[in-house]
């Protein structure tokens, strides 16, 4: 197994204990960042030290949905199907956050301004969301929750793109991010939810990863 399966690994390991109350959100957070810093597989093993066993069916995520299918990119037109969606700033800032439906396809555009699409909190499809990310002299970012991964692949002139997204464990759903940066930015992190929302995010990973019905309380 090479070195990023492991460290996939790992992840859905972490996020399946989480999800079954067996750490608190700091120290996921802490191994989270171990999980990254890992250099080799020893390394790696060790960041699940300490924990309890989980059970098969948890580790395995039976609850999550299939796996995503392979990324192809939409025709551009000047209309919206009903599964998309079109965020657009020109001199100014627009910004999706909270509880929401994220849509299966975005247009995302900023000329001389931001976007940012926060999924922290948002239905993000079983099959995943694919952004059409352009910034002309502005900014789009994407915000991720924990658990959920990205592929990005997106060019630059004389801009930056940045992908600091966590990997995402096995079965649920990715975020695919293409488009092009032109004096501008695109940049991908991944977060923990806003302290309100803590509790909210526990009880869905549970349902992901299979863990026990009850409310989960924190350590």
């Amino acid at each position: 197994m090479s070195l990023d399966l492991e460290r996939e690994r790992i992840v859905q390991a972490l996020c399946s204990h989480y999800a079954q109350d067996h750490l608190t959100t700091g120290e996921l957070e802490r191994r989270f960042e171990l999980v990254y810093a890992a250099q080799d597989r020893q390394a790696l093993v060790t960041v699940l030290e300490g924990l309890p066993a989980i059970s098969r069916n948890a580790a395995l995520a039976p609850n999550a949905p299939a796996p995503m299918p392979t990324y192809d990119a939409p025709a551009r037109s000047s209309g919206l199907r009903d599964s998309e969606k079109r965020y657009v700033a020109f001199f100014a800032e627009v910004k999706k956050e909270g509880a929401w439906r994220a849509p299966s396809f975005a247009r995302v555009r900023a000329v001389l301004g931001t976007v940012v699409l926060d999924l922290r909190e948002a239905d993000i499809p079983p099959e995943g969301m694919d952004i059409d990310a352009e910034a002309i002299l502005g900014e789009v970012k994407v915000i991720l929750p924990l658990g959920i991964g990205a592929d990005v692949d997106c060019t630059a002139m004389l801009a930056e793109v940045v992908d600091k997204a966590q990997a995402g464990a096995a079965g649920l759903p990715m975020v695919r991010v293409r488009g092009g940066a032109t004096l501008g930015t695109i940049s991908v992190v991944t977060k923990l939810p806003k302290k309100d929302r803590l509790e909210e995010w526990r009880l869905q990973l549970r349902s992901w990863f299979g863990g026990p019905s009850d409310p989960p309380r924190l350590r």
